[in-house]
């Protein structure tokens, strides 16, 4: 398997990726959850990451026999969820800041690529950067952004990382992609790009290895970033 590449762009996940986001998406659908009398286990929400949320309500609905319709329902965990982060202390994880500073001075292209929709990006990643100094409106500082609402197939369809690549105007093997989970990383590896696969709380108990390298926080990233860099 191919370990070094000559990187041109950086694409981040978001959710789990860039700070734990994770923790609040489970804590907003248990909640919700919580409404129709059930009560959701942590190892029950733990397979939800890295999937859209639509999907993860069509295994609600379906394994729960909640009556509510869908739409409602995705509506619904929205507004908690953003509720959620808008009162948390959410910040992003130690080491984002040294990755976005490392691409900026080697003229490195930076990309957000994730399967939540638009709204939710746009009202987090914002609140993420302030965290770590950065105050640009996020869509100027980052190259390229693209979410769930952009494409038909979200991950693990390789098309949220085929347009980034497309906006970005790179080649799909110049790209390195930052992902937590097995949905993410088969996105990544089926859009042909090098995946660097960092561990969280929940998906450190998951099967990563179709990543070209494993790591367990984003400042070891960085010195993989460095290393799978160079030739």
């Amino acid at each position: 398997m191919q370990k070094t590449i000559k990187i041109k762009a950086i694409i981040f996940d978001v959710d789990g990726l860039m700070a734990d986001t994770e923790y609040y998406h489970c804590k907003s659908i248990a909640k919700l959850m919580d409404l129709y009398g059930v009560k959701l286990s942590n190892s029950y929400l733990s397979d939800f990451v890295g999937v859209s949320t639509k999907d993860n309500f069509i295994k609600l609905k379906k394994d729960f026999h909640i009556p509510e319709k869908l739409e409602k329902l995705l509506l619904m965990r929205e507004e908690i969820y953003l509720k959620t982060i808008e009162t948390s202390k959410i910040k992003a994880f130690p080491g984002l800041k040294e990755i976005l500073g490392y691409a900026g001075k080697h003229r490195i292209k930076i990309a957000v690529g994730s399967s939540s929709l638009g709204p939710q990006i746009d009202f987090v990643v914002p609140i993420l950067l302030k965290t770590i100094g950065i105050k640009t409106p996020y869509r100027k500082y980052f190259d390229a952004v693209v979410t769930g609402s952009d494409v038909k197939h979200k991950k693990p369809a390789p098309d949220i990382y085929n347009l980034v690549a497309k906006k970005l105007g790179v080649l799909p093997k110049d790209c390195l992609v930052l992902e937590d989970s097995v949905s993410g990383v088969k996105a990544a590896k089926a859009a042909k790009m090098f995946c660097i696969a960092v561990k969280n709380r929940y998906s450190k108990v998951h099967d990563l290895s179709r990543a070209d390298l494993t790591v367990s926080n984003l400042k070891t990233a960085l010195g993989r970033i460095r290393t799978a860099g160079e030739r």
